[in-house]
């Protein structure tokens, strides 16, 4: 179907524009020498999550605009992405390398990441996120951001000035914006033609599709990071993709346009996504380390979800 097919190579877009928003970013934090964590969780973490944060204001801005209920791509999309980057993702890269987690970070990012899914069962339990829950969620996620800059002491470090060889990585950002902006027009307008064509939950295309593909740049760099040692990168990505995932987007879009919740998602989709949430943090914790057999357990833990979803759970 011409959908279908927009959809991925839109898809493909929101992957290329990331990468330049990726390659500019890490290039300039390196120059101001920040530490991996804090650049896998403060910066990757954003430049990664770029897709779903635009593709949830797209989203919403159809929902104003066209009277077009979008709230399923937008909820899905954040559970789908989450779910597969706490688990295929974070599968993958430990079958690459033995992953681990400080005591700080362990106790202080999950607690956050807990709490973020916590917080959406909380608020869409009535069925809704309404645009004052939508602030809410923001808010959250600015008070747990500015706590990272606050320990990293970014204010003093970004006081070196910008060479000229710098200068093309803040191009490098800003070409990648616009294409993921471009692309994530392509994802939302075909992906709600396809499940609409099909007679499919939005949720599901949002999950299953959507949710996959925009995992796409933190699973690059993830691998990309295990190859080359840079342990606390791919781990800080993935768990500060997650909180990012699970509060800005879905905070931007019920700030726009108020979401619906589908039933099924508070009973089963956000309850499995806190399980696994629950099982990695033990996984770090018990095992000090993601080894090869957890990272095969959090893979199986991915198939599982996804052939549920096939089957209409």
């Amino acid at each position: 179907m011409l959908e279908l097919f927009l959809t991925v190579l839109g898809l493909v877009g929101l992957w290329l524009g990331t990468e330049l928003v990726i390659r500019g970013a890490v290039n300039i934090a390196n120059y101001y020498e920040l530490s991996q964590v804090f650049v896998g969780v403060a910066i990757l973490a954003i430049g990664t999550d770029l897709p779903e944060m635009v593709i949830a204001i797209n989203a919403s801005i159809q929902n104003v605009l066209q009277d077009v209920n979008t709230s399923g791509i937008i909820i899905g999309n954040a559970i789908g992405s989450s779910f597969s980057q706490i688990s295929l993702v974070l599968g993958l890269a430990g079958l690459l390398g033995y992953l681990t987690l400080s005591k700080r970070h362990l106790y202080e990012d999950g607690i956050v990441l807990l709490g973020a899914v916590l917080l959406l069962i909380l608020l869409g339990f009535d069925g809704q996120i309404t645009r004052i829950e939508g602030i809410v969620l923001i808010v959250v996620y600015i008070m747990y951001y500015s706590r990272l800059i606050h320990q990293e002491r970014f204010g003093q470090k970004i006081r070196k000035r910008l060479h000229k060889g710098i200068r093309k990585d803040v191009l490098y950002l800003i070409l990648g914006m616009a294409i993921v902006i471009f692309a994530s027009e392509i994802v939302v307008d075909n992906s709600v033609r396809f499940a609409e064509r099909l007679g499919i939950r939005q949720s599901f295309v949002g999950i299953v599709l959507i949710g996959l593909g925009t995992s796409l740049p933190e699973l690059a760099l993830s691998l990309n990071a295990v190859r080359k040692k840079a342990i606390g990168l791919s781990v800080g990505n993935i768990i500060g993709s997650n909180i990012f995932d699970l509060l800005v987007p879905v905070g931007m879009g019920a700030t726009i346009s108020e979401l619906k919740f589908e039933r099924s998602l508070i009973w089963f989709d956000f309850p499995f996504l806190l399980l696994l949430s629950f099982i990695v943090l033990f996984f770090f914790k018990k095992k000090k380390g993601l080894q090869k057999i957890e990272a095969v357990i959090l893979i199986g833990i991915f198939t599982l979800y996804a052939a549920l979803k096939v089957v209409g759970v």
